[in-house]
Order: structure tokens, then C-alpha cells, then sequence
């Protein structure tokens, strides 16, 4: 996984940080050259959307940067909305809106200075050929675009939530079974906009990627399952945004994540 950072002014150091990047967790290598006082799982406060502080959880760290998720669906957006059945990310209405309105209307301007421009390759290890003797072409296609606000690809995900306290190489999520680890739940504003809810008041959540060789786009279902969506313009999934940030030691660490699970 690659990043590219937007400031040229990063000290030289960082260049070899920002090349081959891997879950944290995953590298105790690459936690231990990080100078982030956290640990993947922890929770922050950062920003707000529709009148509520955005709770964030850290997935990785590098150098002085943290890579955040959103923990609840903030809003209920259609990855597209032009018609098509096949749309990568790049050209998705999805990602204009994270980084015009979304960005714009969450962040303050001293917030933004934080937030890092980057883009990833994704993890092949976590892929699958979509060639029987393996290899390139993937199944999965990464979102490859320089963003601050963007969403999980699918390889992005199985390596931050895979449920395996001991990932073996290759480990992804069977899409035949529900996982409690990639569950999500609206925030109140979103539960208004969402199209629909499990019983569980789950939602499901939207990934970046489009597939090789089909239409659609990768979701998270409401029940934990890692499936297909083709209608693209559907407000049935909530957005979890995901960005890199500059870790600041002003910013709020909370204990205890807040739950929407029985709010109205």
C-alpha cells in the first residue's frame, strides 16, 4: 500500500514511510516507528456532521499520521448517481461528495490543515485472481485516486477487521457468512436517511471498489456480509468515511464509543 503525502515540505524521512504501508496490528514493525501515542481500536473525536461530534476509530499508524474510519454510518448517499450499473471510484459521484460537502461541512479550516491527501494499491495478499492460474488481473479493483476523504476498498477492510487474531496470508472475508466485526450502526441523522435497517438496526455500508470482470460495487451488508450492490443510486447503505490524518496532541481520545443501537 502506497500513500503520497500533499505537503512537499515533509521531512525527508517520511518518504520511506509512506511506501509499503500494512495493517497495524499486522507489523509490529511499523507500529513501533510510529510516534502516534495510540493503538488501533482506540476511538477519537474529530470534526462534526449534521449538529454531532464524529467519532473516528484508528485502523493504522505511520509516523505521525493516523489512518481513521468513521465508527458510525454518517449519512445514506448513493455511490453513483448517473445511471450506470459499472462505475470506479474515480469517476463515482460518492467521492465528490465526500470531498466537496462532506469535507466542506465537517471540518474547520484548521481541521482540514490535518487531514493528508494519499491514495492506496490496496492489499494484493487479500485479493483474488480472477484468472485460474492466479495472479493479475484481481477480482477486486482498488481505489488508486489521491483523496482526503475516501472510502475502504474491499482488500483495505479484510486487512483492518479481519476477524482472525492471527491472519494468515490471503485471509479475507467469506461472503457467505455474517461478521460482528464489520457491523455498523447509523448515527440518528443517518438512521432518518437510510433507506432501510435490519432488525438489528445495523446498516449496511458502502465499499470503494468495483470488480473486475461485473457490474456493481462492494458493500457491507446490515448483517455483517461482504457482497455485491448494483444499484448504484441506491440510499439503502450508509457512508463511512475514512481519511489520513496528522496526529495532534490536542486531539479528544474517548474511553468509550457511544452506541446508537436503541436511539431514535
Amino acid at each position: 500500500m502506497k500513500r503520497k503525502l500533499q505537503k512537499c515540505l515533509t521531512i525527508l524521512g517520511m518518504i520511506g514511510l509512506c511506501i509499503g504501508l500494512s495493517g497495524c496490528g499486522n507489523d509490529k514493525d511499523t507500529a513501533a516507528k510510529s510516534t502516534v501515542p495510540l493503538e488501533c481500536g482506540q476511538h477519537i473525536l474529530y470534526g462534526s456532521y449534521q449538529g454531532e461530534a464524529i467519532e473516528w476509530r484508528v485502523l493504522d499508524k505511520q509516523g505521525d499520521e493516523v489512518l481513521l474510519i468513521s465508527e458510525y454510518g454518517l449519512d445514506a448517499q448513493p455511490f453513483d448517481t448517473n445511471g450506470k450499473k459499472r462505475v470506479l471510484w474515480e469517476n463515482s459521484t460518492i467521492r465528490k461528495w465526500l470531498n466537496d460537502d462532506f469535507y466542506n461541512s465537517a471540518f474547520t479550516e484548521d481541521e482540514k490543515e490535518n487531514i493528508v491527501l494519499s491514495f492506496s494499491e490496496g492489499f494484493e495478499k487479500k485479493n483474488d485472481s480472477s484468472r485460474l492460474e492466479g495472479g493479475k488481473p484481481y477480482y477486486h479493483l482498488e481505489r488508486e485516486a489521491e483523496d482526503k476523504m475516501f472510502l475502504l476498498s474491499y482488500t483495505e477492510m479484510c486487512e483492518y477487521f479481519d476477524p482472525d487474531p492471527n491472519p494468515k496470508e490471503g485471509s479475507y472475508f467469506d461472503f457467505q457468512y455474517g461478521y460482528d466485526e464489520v457491523l455498523c450502526y447509523p448515527t440518528k441523522y443517518a438512521k432518518q436517511q437510510l433507506y432501510m435497517l435490519n432488525v438489528k438496526d445495523t446498516c449496511g455500508w458502502w465499499l470503494a471498489d468495483c470488480f473486475y470482470d461485473s457490474d456493481g460495487v462492494g458493500v457491507i451488508s446490515g448483517y455483517g456480509q461482504a457482497q455485491r450492490e448494483i444499484l448504484l443510486n441506491s440510499s439503502r447503505y450508509a457512508v463511512r468515511p475514512a481519511m489520513w490524518v496528522t496526529w495532534q496532541s490536542d486531539m479528544q481520545v474517548i474511553e468509550e464509543s457511544r452506541s446508537y443501537n436503541n436511539k431514535g
